[in-house]
C-alpha cells in the first residue's frame, strides 16, 4: 500500500494506475447495504484492469463478499498462487484439460451443458454452480432442459443456480420477463429436494430490480466505481486513478503540425508537454485531437495522435515543467476525467476502458 502521490513518484515509475481501497470497500458496502444480499466480486480481465491480485485481496476481507468471480481457470490459479483463499467461482466453465487446475488450486465451476455437466461427474468434482440460458443466449441450459438436469446432478453439491442479464438497461420488458423464467427454475429444483446455497441472477445494471427470491448478486463495474446506466441508483465512486509524468515540454510556432500524420496543425505560437502515456499503455487512439489530460485543475487538450508511448498535450500558458505529474484518468482538484466520459467520447462501454489499461502501467493501492 501507497500512501500519497510523492511515494509513488519516488520510485520512478512513468505511468502508475492507483487503487483506491476505500473506494472499493465503500461501493461494495453500498451495494450490500442496498440489496441485502450476499456479494459476488467480478474480478475477471485482471479485475476490469485494477489488478486482480490487489483487489481479490482487499476483497477477501469483506465478509459480504462471498465469492471471488474469474472467467477462465488460469484467472484463478493466478489468484491462489498469489496468496489469495477466498472461494473463487470460473464464470466460463471448465474444459477438459483445466481439470487438474480445478482440483490443485480448489476452483468451483460454472456449469452450463451437458458437456460440461457429464465431465463434472467423471471427474468427480463435486461442486458446482448450475447457469441457465433465460434470454442471454450464450451460455447455459435451456428451460426445457431442466427435468434432465435434475437427473444427472444427483450426488453432485448445487452450491449455485445462476442465470445472466444481458439488456437489464435497455430492455425492460425482456428483464423481468428472465427473472420470471429463473423464479420458475429455481422453484423446480426446490419441488426436486435441490435448495442450492446460492440463488443470484442480478449483475450491477440488474440491482435496480427485484429478485426477491435471490439471495446474491454478482456485481463487477459498480464495485469499481462504473455506473451500468444513467439511472443507477447508487452514488458509487471510481476505483481507479490513471497518472503520468511528463517527458519534456517544448514550443511549437505557428504551422508546426503535431505527430504522427501532422493532423493537428498549431494556428498560433504554442507551448506543448509531451507525458509518457499513449496506446500501448491503455489510452484509446480515438482520443486523438479531441480527449484531454487534467494537470492542477485545468483540462489539457490532446494535439495529434496518439501514440504507442506518448501523447501531446497543450500547455500553453501553463506552468508545467519534465517530471511533472497528469492525471490521465480520475480526480486532480476539483475536476475529474471518469472512465464513462472518455467511452463517450470513444463510442464504445466504460468496461472496455477499464480494461485497456496495460499490464506495464503499474497498479498501487492507496488510502485518501
Amino acid at each position: 500500500m501507497v500512501k500519497g502521490e510523492k511515494k509513488i513518484y519516488l520510485k520512478g515509475f512513468r505511468s502508475w494506475a492507483e487503487i483506491n481501497r476505500k473506494r472499493l470497500t465503500e461501493n461494495v458496502s453500498m451495494i450490500y447495504n442496498f440489496t441485502g444480499k450476499y456479494i459476488f466480486a467480478v474480478v475477471k480481465a485482471d479485475a476490469y484492469g485494477h489488478g486482480a491480485v490487489n483487489v481479490s485481496k482487499i476483497l477477501e476481507e469483506i465478509p459480504e463478499v462471498r465469492y471471488l468471480c474469474v472467467a477462465t481457470a488460469e484467472e484463478g490459479k493466478e489468484l491462489r498462487k498469489a496468496g489469495v483463499s477466498k472461494k473463487i467461482l470460473v464464470l466460463g466453465g471448465i474444459l477438459d484439460d483445466e481439470v487438474k487446475c480445478f482440483r490443485d488450486y480448489s476452483l468451483i465451476p460454472v456449469v452450463s451443458d451437458f458437456y460440461q455437466l457429464n465431465l463434472a461427474l467423471k471427474e468427480n468434482l463435486k461442486t458446482v454452480h448450475l447457469k441457465f440460458d433465460t434470454g442471454m443466449h450464450r451460455l447455459g441450459f435451456l428451460s426445457d432442459e431442466i427435468e434432465e438436469v435434475i437427473k444427472k446432478v444427483k450426488g453432485l453439491d448445487i452450491e449455485g443456480l445462476m442465470s445472466h442479464f444481458p439488456s437489464a438497461d435497455t430492455d425492460r420488458e425482456l428483464t423481468e420477463k428472465q427473472i420470471l423464467t429463473f423464479r420458475s427454475i429455481v422453484n423446480t429444483f426446490q419441488r426436486s429436494g435441490i435448495y442450492p446455497k446460492y440463488i443470484h441472477l442480478q449483475n450491477s445494471a440488474g440491482l435496480v430490480y427485484n429478485c426477491d427470491y435471490c439471495n446474491a448478486v454478482r456485481v463487477g463495474i459498480s464495485i469499481y466505481g462504473g455506473k451500468p446506466s444513467n439511472n443507477f441508483p447508487l452514488p458509487v465512486k471510481t476505483v481507479m486513478s490513471v497518472k503520468a509524468k511528463v517527458i519534456t515540454v517544448k514550443k511549437l510556432k505557428k504551422g508546426d503540425t503535431v505527430s504522427y500524420g501532422g493532423t493537428f496543425r498549431a494556428h498560433r505560437d504554442m507551448d506543448i508537454a509531451v507525458v509518457a502515456f499513449g496506446y500501448a499503455d491503455g489510452l484509446p487512439r480515438e482520443l486523438s485531437n479531441k480527449g484531454f489530460f487534467l494537470f492542477k485543475d485545468r483540462k489539457l487538450r490532446i494535439l495529434g495522435n496518439i501514440t504507442m508511448d506518448m501523447t501531446v498535450i497543450d500547455a500553453t500558458g501553463i506552468k508545467i515543467k519534465p517530471m511533472d505529474t497528469v492525471t490521465v484518468i480520475g480526480k486532480d482538484c476539483k475536476k475529474e476525467i471518469y472512465f464513462e466520459d472518455i467511452a463517450k467520447m470513444c463510442r464504445t462501454i466504460p468496461y472496455e476502458i477499464m480494461c485497456r489499461i496495460s499490464k506495464r502501467v503499474k497498479r498501487v493501492v492507496v488510502d485518501e
